[in-house]
């Protein structure tokens, strides 16, 4: 039933507790809020234990509806990142009979379950009927053209041994580098929940030496402090793992730049993803900085989470 404009769509999101998964769930809803009026109810899924796990996964095959909750009643759309989500999507899905959407891949098995997921290219699922690439996820971030020339940021993601090297003096050495040569530039630095103590310290340490620059401790930051940041830096130096800040820099208009790792696989989903942007013309790398080789792309028209709500409303409420 195509909902009239007076009620507007009910939205109901699934969160998991992660803050880069609120944000494409949350960003696709703003987007969706700027197009047609909708109410939003958020639906908490906390971690399960394996036994109740399987045993989801047993009532979305049998036969039956099981899964029931009142606050999706009379909803429209059910959206969810984050594999926590998954399950519990699909069973909302199959007892009240609405649309499933997820900012992301799903495993195999759930996959072709689900009416859209919206999937960063550099995951390498090619489209189909119910695939659409995106360039990176969606996110709450858009251009609001408020930049001063003279604050640039430094964002630092960390340690996961299974993507890549982590080598906090080298990096340390690169920030000291971007500072020293734009003494014009207020630089904000800022770490993230994987950045190593030793690294914090090496970028207090920065921040103590250069009178241009401010260390903030993500623990230190209320939600939305980022995108404020994005909002009035005009360059933004990101650490190549961290791809959801560099596709909200992208998004909310900034100039980026790539602060190079080494990776542990060459065909890993980072990796591809560096080399993606670096072959759009999207970001810079810092070795081609270094040798004055690089030029900032003038303008780049990012915003994957209008795009993703386009798609949407065109697919199910294009009367709307």
């Amino acid at each position: 039933m195509i909902p009239t404009k007076k009620r507007g769509l009910c939205v109901v999101a699934l969160l998991d507790g992660r803050p880069g998964h609120e944000k494409q769930t949350k960003g696709l809803i703003q987007a969706l809020q700027a197009q047609v009026e909708i109410e939003t109810r958020e639906i908490i899924v906390v971690p399960v234990s394996p036994l109740a796990f399987l045993r989801q996964l047993v009532l979305l095959y049998l036969p039956g509806k099981w899964w029931s909750d009142p606050r999706i009643d009379d909803a429209d759309l059910l959206l969810g990142t984050g594999s926590r989500t998954h399950l519990p999507l699909l069973l909302f899905k199959k007892r009240y009979a609405i649309p499933a959407v997820t900012c992301m891949s799903p495993a195999l098995f759930l996959r072709n379950r689900f009416d859209l997921c919206c999937v960063p290219e550099h995951d390498g699922l090619p489209e189909r009927h119910n695939i659409m690439n995106t360039t990176g996820a969606p996110n709450l971030c858009r251009n609001k053209g408020q930049h001063k020339e003279d604050c640039g940021m430094i964002l630092l993601g960390g340690v996961d041994f299974k993507s890549h090297l982590w080598e906090s003096a080298k990096i340390a050495n690169m920030v000291r580098q971007i500072i020293q040569r734009a003494p014009e530039k207020h630089w904000t630095i800022s770490s993230s929940p994987r950045t190593p103590q030793e690294s914090v310290q090496l970028m207090q340490g920065i921040a103590g030496d250069f009178a241009n620059a401010t260390f903030f401790d993500y623990k230190e930051t209320q939600p939305g402090w980022i995108e404020g940041q994005y909002d009035k830096s005009h360059v933004v130096w990101v650490t190549s793992d961290s791809i959801s800040m560099i596709y909200e820099a992208l998004t909310a208009g900034c100039k980026v730049g790539i602060l190079p790792l080494q990776w542990r696989r060459k065909n890993s989903k980072f990796k591809k993803n560096e080399d993606l942007l670096l072959k759009k013309g999207f970001v810079i790398s810092f070795a081609s900085w270094d040798q004055g080789n690089a030029s900032w792309r003038k303008s780049i028209e990012l915003n994957e989470a209008q795009r993703c709500a386009e798609r949407i409303l065109q697919i199910w409420w294009s009367k709307n």
